[in-house]
């Protein structure tokens, strides 16, 4: 009886992750507007990751910021936004589980 059971809860289980979930149908153009992510995923997993890339763009961009001035001293805000705005607009610009408040477009 103690095995048909867990038989059982074993079965439901596998019933249960089958069962498809609802889906919606957008485009391409509205899947930005309906962009996020879970809450608790965007707090334990993005925001670290992400303020990582900051870091990691902030390392990057102090020896290439004076190569960038020699060779196109009119693009050193882009190099600035490529390595350091855009991830930091990312970690810090947006409502938690949210991804519409960065720009996506290039």
């Amino acid at each position: 009886m103690k095995r048909f059971g867990a038989c059982l809860a074993a079965w439901m289980l596998v019933l249960a992750l089958c069962v498809p979930g609802a889906a919606h149908a957008v485009t391409y153009e509205d899947s930005f507007d309906q962009c996020n992510y879970p809450k608790g995923f965007d707090l334990m997993i993005m925001r670290p990751i992400s303020l990582g890339t900051v870091a990691l763009g902030a390392l990057f961009f102090i020896p290439l910021a004076p190569l960038a001035f020699i060779t196109v001293p009119t693009e050193i805000g882009t190099v600035y936004d490529g390595l350091i705005g855009a991830p930091a607009r990312f970690t810090f610009n947006r409502g938690l589980g949210e991804c519409t408040g960065v720009d996506l477009s290039y």
